[in-house]
This record gives C-alpha cells, sequence and structure tokens, in this order.
C-alpha cells in the first residue's frame, strides 16, 4: 500500500470512529457509566474476547506522547493532510479524542469482526460524512446509509461489512464483519444479553487491566492458542496461561506491566524463570550490545505469585528521551530523509 493510501486510511478510519466522551470531561451518571467497565464493554457483543482502550487524555499529557507528535508533525504530508481534514470536518483528532476501546472475538482471524468506541469532545456529523463520502468518491466508491431502530449505519459501497454509527453527538461506534449490526442493535436495546459486559470473567479481567492506565489490554487465550502453545516444547507452559492483562503508563517515564492467569503455581514459576534466564542471555548478546540496548532490559523484571505470572518494565524519563530519539531518525529514514544523527540508542543513566 502507498503512503498516501496508507494516510488516507488512516483519515478515514479516524473519521469513521470518531465519537465523543464528553462524558470524559463532564460530571453526572451517564459520564460516569462511560467509564465504568460495564460501560466500555456493554456496545461490544458478548463474544468479544480481547479488549483495549487508550486514554486519550493521559496520553497527551505525557511528556513522551508531546515529543512523538512533535515527530508526526515534522511531516509536511501528514500535517498538511490533518489541516485537511481539521478545516473541512471541524474536527482536530489529535486534541479532540478522549478515549478509544476496541474489542475482538476469537475468531476475528477467520470472521475479520471487530469493533470500536471512540470518545472525544464534539463533532460536526454533517461535515464528517460529507468529507467520508468526499473522499470515498475521489476513489470510485461511495458512503452509502441503512436505517436500523433508531439509528444510520454508514458504510462504503465497495466495502459493506464495515459499518460506522454515531450513537448521539458523543459517541461512534464502528463495526466489522458481523460486529456492526449487532452493536446497532445493543445501543437500540435490541438483544441486551448479546452484551460482553455479561461475560463476568471479562468485565473482571478489563477492571484489572484498564483501571487508571493510559494504555491498556486483556484477552481471554483461545482454547487452540493454549493448545498450540502446549504442543510446543520452548513454550509449553505458555499453554497454562488463562488469561492476559497489560497496562503501560507515562509520568515522568514509563512503566509497563504483564499479567498472566495460569492453571498452576508451577506454571507460573516456570514462566518467571524462563523469562529472567531470557533477560539474562539477551544482556549478553552481541547484537543487544552492539545496540546499546543492554541497560534497557536492566528495567525488567519478572516474578510468580501463586497461579499468577506478572512482567514489569521501568524506563527513566532519560531512556525514554532516547528512544523517542531513534523513533525520530526511524521516522525520517521512512520517509525518505537523510536521517542525520542516526546512531544506536545511548544507554539510559
Amino acid at each position: 500500500m502507498r503512503t498516501q493510501d496508507i494516510r488516507r486510511t488512516i483519515v478515514v478510519a479516524t473519521l469513521l470512529a470518531i465519537g465523543s466522551c464528553r462524558g470524559g470531561c463532564r460530571r453526572g451518571a451517564e459520564a460516569d457509566r462511560a467509564l465504568t467497565v460495564q460501560g466500555r464493554l456493554a456496545l461490544f457483543p458478548a463474544t468479544a474476547r480481547m479488549v483495549a482502550g487508550i486514554d486519550a487524555n493521559q496520553l497527551r499529557a505525557s511528556a513522551a506522547a508531546a515529543k512523538v507528535q512533535a515527530l508526526a508533525a515534522e511531516s509536511q504530508a501528514d500535517q498538511k493532510d490533518l489541516d485537511e481534514f481539521k478545516r473541512r470536518t471541524g474536527f482536530d483528532p489529535l486534541k479532540q479524542i478522549e478515549s478509544l476501546t476496541v474489542a475482538f472475538p476469537e475468531s476475528a482471524r477467520d470472521s475479520g469482526d471487530f469493533g470500536l468506541l471512540l470518545r472525544a469532545d464534539h463533532f460536526d456529523e454533517a461535515r464528517l460524512i460529507a468529507y467520508a463520502r468526499d473522499e470515498l468518491q475521489k476513489k470510485g466508491d461511495d458512503l452509502n446509509s441503512t436505517k436500523r431502530g433508531r439509528l444510520t449505519l454508514w458504510s462504503s459501497r465497495k466495502d459493506p461489512s464495515v459499518v460506522g454509527f454515531f450513537v448521539d453527538d458523543r459517541t461512534f461506534v464502528l463495526g466489522a464483519g458481523g460486529w456492526g449490526a449487532r452493536m446497532a442493535d445493543l445501543v437500540n436495546n435490541v438483544n441486551p444479553g448479546d452484551s460482553a459486559a455479561t461475560n463476568l470473567e471479562l468485565v473482571h479481567l478489563v477492571e484489572r487491566a484498564a483501571g487508571k492506565h493510559t494504555i491498556w489490554g486483556a484477552a481471554i487465550v483461545p482454547d487452540e492458542t493454549r493448545k498450540s502453545l502446549a504442543m510446543r516444547p520452548d513454550v509449553q507452559e505458555a499453554g497454562t496461561i488463562n488469561t492476559l492483562s497489560a497496562a503501560i503508563d507515562f509520568g515522568k517515564g514509563l512503566e509497563a506491566v504483564l499479567i498472566a492467569d495460569t492453571a498452576t503455581p508451577d506454571a507460573a514459576s516456570a514462566l518467571a524463570r524462563k523469562v529472567t534466564e531470557a533477560l539474562r542471555d539477551a544482556k549478553r548478546d552481541p547484537r543487544v550490545l552492539m545496540f546499546g540496548l543492554g541497560p534497557y532490559l536492566g528495567g525488567i523484571g519478572a516474578r510468580a505469585d501463586g497461579k499468577t505470572f506478572e512482567v514489569r518494565a521501568t524506563l527513566g524519563p532519560e531512556a525514554v528521551d532516547n528512544l523517542v530519539s531513534q523513533l525520530a531518525a526511524a521516522l525520517s529514514l521512512a520517509r525518505g530523509g537523510a536521517a542525520p544523527g542516526f546512531a544506536p540508542p545511548a544507554p539510559p543513566p
């Protein structure tokens, strides 16, 4: 796919995932519900097994995000596309998006099903629809509408399997495969028992993963995945993992945690031991040493607590700055620039 096509895809996807969460900015019962686990899961079908989210407000408040955003703005082509999008829609995704939540079923790879819920502070539906239609028509496509209850479902003529709809002036939902119609039915209160919010295992898992974290994810590991892992001698213990959750936070630096719930305490201990050994070996790897990555691994540790296996990683602000600098060089190379000063990352102090 060409770079120009990728940018257009991102812009259209941003549009079709635009919603708002004044619930993230306003007080009140309705706002609070949007921030609860049930509120996050309410519009996803009960077949959801993997859920991830981003708190855009917290992300924007971090120093690392500001630096990465500045890197993105260095591309004149990307900035031009963004400025044009803002001018025609009145919406600035970099400033106005509040949160994003995405979910997948176990069969996502085969069915193509997934759902996305985006919240922001405001958008103009008419201008956004007009923009999407115009962009699609430039590519020989068009935007079609279908009524479903009180909702208007939007999809491209060439790919009707991807459906987007505005719930209200604050929330937009995107569904692919069969999930678009099912999510619309949940909004219309048709078959509410089909909601992922009725899956208590997933609700509790998301509650642990999301919390007040900036970036988070949770998954009920599919049986087929566990069976496949159990047949591999090198990662046999991973076949005992029933659920996974992860979170990333940005303060002055970066903190990340991965938690796995296994079938037995022995499996959790074995996984912690294998990760610790792998980290030890990686620190001695010539390739790791050549790129100066060894010291970064010093902030990673693994431990077991009963049936729970946990990996934590911490990077200080200087280390994060170094990584952002390398990202800048990589972006410059990807854009065809000279990437002056590109060098292996400096080790953290």
